[in-house]
């Protein structure tokens, strides 16, 4: 006698609905925790900017951790939402605890993580480098070279931990240390901070680029797993400097207002990043809820559709946001009339809860029909 198959609670719908409900409950649940920690004028606790920040991006980065390097290993025995609601707190008492530990342990002996001398940038920019250096161990290297010698998880997610801490650490010392240590200057740095910033996460807009809209190419183009592996750590380095300036280009020429331009003067270097995190939510909104469609019309065209797709998206939310949603909703401060917000912070808390939903809870509530 044949054993019928439970089935998974909750609503199953055609790819669509799937992914416009998923859509909105990234939304929603994004704006609640906004309403407890974030909202300037409103919120039940007033953490914004700081700490609700650090502990954000530390947050997305233990994702990465426990998702992309891990692959969730150790909790497979545990059925939805129990796994996944162990791994969110994890992360979110480990988040909290390393931010702790750097600001109030580390603080105490060097300057730069002062709380009162800047501490939370410099705790907050170790994320920015670690997102992408630990992130693409896991993504567009394949684990390379754990797998290949034999290893199984955790010790694939360890190795890749460590390895990641090495790349982490040389980047955070040439490009974000010099800026905030005691002993240097501005004029002694490789690049001003909002450079880097804008600059290195235009790199990570063209690791998720190439990793999940354009399948991995062109790094699978140069053969091995070994080349492709080292393809894609440095190429991305070149592909993003010139997604930095266009970037820049498309935000002095046509996203950002001139009164808003003068307003933040060489500040405007950072802005890449503004537009990157939109660009980096669709990018990962599309691949992993709708299914990075299309899928069948040769990988040219699905690849440039994707393209047009996904950044078109990401510049009508940056241009709703800037212009409406952070002052009127989110209640941010203008830069100039009718223009402001952070649009680093907000869609980071987006992209966290998609994660957290997507891979977490691997969409509980939600199937997608075939």
């Amino acid at each position: 006698m044949e054993t019928l198959e439970k089935k998974p609670f909750g609503l199953r719908l055609g790819p669509t609905m799937f992914s416009l409900i998923s859509l909105l409950i990234i939304l929603v649940g994004s704006y609640i925790i906004w309403q407890l920690f974030g909202d300037p004028s409103q919120a039940v606790w007033k953490l914004y900017p700081q700490p609700f920040g650090v502990v954000l991006f530390w947050s997305i980065l233990f994702v990465v951790f426990f998702g992309f390097l891990g692959q969730l290993w150790g909790l497979g025995h545990l059925t939805q939402p129990v796994s996944g609601l162990i791994w969110i707190a994890l992360t979110t008492v480990l988040a909290l605890i390393v931010s702790g530990v750097l600001l109030y342990g580390y603080g105490s002996i060097d300057p730069a993580f002062d709380i009162s001398k800047g501490g939370y940038t410099a705790t907050a920019m170790i994320v920015l480098i670690g997102f992408y250096t630990w992130g693409i161990l896991g993504t567009s290297m394949g684990h390379w070279p754990w797998v290949d010698l034999g290893l199984k998880q955790p010790w694939v997610g360890i190795a890749g931990f460590f390895a990641g801490f090495v790349l982490t650490f040389i980047g955070y010392i040439i490009l974000i240390y010099p800026s905030l240590a005691s002993w240097t200057s501005p004029d002694r740095t490789v690049l001003p901070l909002t450079t880097v910033i804008g600059w290195f996460y235009s790199v990570i807009v063209s690791w998720l680029t190439t990793f999940l809209i354009l399948d991995n190419w062109p790094w699978t183009t140069f053969g091995s797993r070994a080349k492709t592996a080292i393809a894609a750590l440095v190429g991305n380095f070149v592909i993003g400097t010139g997604i930095y300036f266009a970037f820049l280009a498309l935000l002095k020429g046509f996203l950002v207002p001139e009164a808003a331009q003068a307003s933040l003067g060489a500040a405007i270097n950072i802005w890449p990043a503004h537009l990157g995190v939109c660009m980096s939510f669709w990018l990962i909104f599309w691949a992993n809820v709708v299914g990075n469609p299309p899928t069948g019309m040769g990988p040219l065209a699905n690849r440039a559709i994707r393209l047009v797709i996904t950044y078109g998206l990401a510049m009508a939310t940056f241009i709703a946001y800037t212009r409406w949603f952070a002052i009127d909703v989110l209640h941010e401060a203008a830069i100039s009339p009718g223009f402001g917000g952070d649009p680093l912070t907000w869609m980071d808390l987006m992209i966290y809860v998609m994660l957290v939903y997507v891979i977490y809870l691997g969409s509980y509530g939600l199937t997608k029909k075939a």
